[in-house]
């Protein structure tokens, strides 16, 4: 029960900070058309050719995507190791904690990155309304969260 209780927090917490970041942007339309038509109706400090406006919707595409599947192949992980973290519990009454530990560390760190790659993702997408560069710069390295973290 821990490690779903843990990554229902964690996902609860990234809903409603990122419920409170885009109030913050309630002004604008939040929505990928409306993110689109204000970077081709607004003037902005980089030159919007339909190469580099092609070349912005397939990076906002593959950041997307690649979160999204990340996500799953993220739940599928947590249920291999809530199934596996009864094992390490056979051997916590002999005295044997590692494994147990390092299980319990593997969790945290699973509710970790999936809270900070949708955040720092949600983060860009908002950001690239105003500052498209620094948006794309953002929502790029939400896709590198699981390396780093």
């Amino acid at each position: 029960m821990v490690p779903i209780e843990l990554y229902k927090l964690s996902i609860g917490l990234q809903a409603s900070l990122t419920t409170g970041i885009a109030g913050t942007f309630s002004g604008n339309d939040c929505t990928i058309s409306g993110i689109a038509s204000a970077l081709i109706l607004s003037p902005s400090p980089i030159s919007l050719t339909p190469i580099m406006m092609l070349f912005f919707v397939i990076l906002v595409g593959y950041s997307v995507i690649k979160v999204f599947f990340a996500n799953l192949k993220r739940g599928g992980i947590l249920l291999v190791m809530i199934s596996v973290g009864s094992l390490y519990m056979f051997s916590v009454p002999r005295g044997y904690m590692d494994g147990f530990i390092s299980w319990g560390k593997q969790v945290i760190a699973l509710c970790l990155t999936a809270f900070l790659q949708a955040t720092i993702l949600v983060a860009g997408l908002l950001t690239v309304y105003s500052h498209p560069l620094l948006g794309f710069g953002i929502l790029l390295s939400a896709t590198e969260v699981p390396r780093i973290a």
